[in-house]
């Protein structure tokens, strides 16, 4: 009975994870699609090249596009490369609280599946 109410609290856990992160994400590129209309007066909306990755890892691009947005940057670009890079840090955070409840559990074969899961997305991280 304990067992099952751990991996239902841990399932909740991952729920509200996916469901607020990806609603806070879907927030913050309508804000910044609704920022870039009313600076640019039009509905396109174009990455320049300096938003883009070009050989760095995913977590230096991050974390520039956090310190930036932290720091006052407030184009529509930078709040639209900020929604994105919360977006796609989604999955690595519901993988590492996988990784942190199994490893709680000492649930020794779940918690070898997800940190091999968590492993490959950080080295899919690191190499894009």
């Amino acid at each position: 009975m304990n067992r099952n109410s751990g991996e239902d609290k841990l399932e909740a856990a991952i729920s509200y994870i996916l469901i607020g992160g990806v609603t806070i994400s879907v927030l913050i590129e309508a804000l910044g699609i609704v920022t870039s209309y009313y600076s640019y007066r039009n509905w396109e909306v174009s990455f320049q090249p300096q938003f883009t990755l070009k050989g760095d890892d995913f977590f230096r691009y991050s974390i520039a596009t956090i310190q930036s947005f932290v720091l006052g940057s407030w184009t529509p670009i930078h709040i639209l490369a900020f929604g994105l890079v919360l977006l796609m840090f989604i999955p690595y955070v519901r993988v590492a609280a996988s990784v942190i409840y199994y490893g709680l559990a000492k649930n020794m074969k779940y918690l070898l599946i997800t940190l091999f899961v968590l492993v490959i997305l950080t080295a899919s991280l690191l190499t894009h």
